[in-house]
């Protein structure tokens, strides 16, 4: 209920001391609901959030007021404004798994291209020890180890 009005009331009319468009992400009301934790999004600031934060902290009493008109409640909270940082925070995840991913891709394949080559090696290898036994038995059959006496 809460989280709606404020939400209206920043679509309504922004206040002059905020810039940029500000969502009201979440809040948390404290056990008695004498305190709500009110965390925000800002987009398109040119104002460093820090700064924003701390105009609507410094205004909270005001759009307390503002928040009275709206909703009915046996006590008006005192409102306490934060940064939502979970956008951000998922994009730094996204990121991290992105790039672990990309790590995972990269060892697999060269995992691939070693085993590509010691297999070639092992081929190369089997094929020299089957001449080796033919020439040693004398039998002309190369790399089948296969004895004219085993007929």
């Amino acid at each position: 209920m809460v989280r709606e009005a404020l939400g209206a009331q920043f679509q309504r009319s922004m206040p002059e001391y905020l810039d940029g468009l500000i969502t009201v992400a979440s809040v948390r009301m404290s056990p008695d609901l004498r305190i709500a934790k009110v965390y925000v999004s800002i987009y398109r600031s040119t104002t460093k959030p820090e700064i924003l934060m701390k105009r609507l902290n410094t205004h909270a009493p005001e759009i307390r007021k503002r928040l009275g008109d709206d909703v009915e409640m046996k006590h008006l909270p005192e409102l306490r404004f934060f940064l939502d940082d979970t956008l951000d925070t998922v994009e730094r995840i996204d990121k991290l798994l992105k790039s672990v991913r990309e790590e995972d891709e990269a060892r697999e394949a060269e995992r691939a291209a070693r085993a590509g080559e010691t297999a070639g090696e092992t081929g190369a290898d089997n094929a020299a020890d089957g001449a080796a036994d033919g020439a040693a038995h004398g039998d002309g059959m190369t790399g089948s180890g296969a004895h004219d006496d085993d007929r």
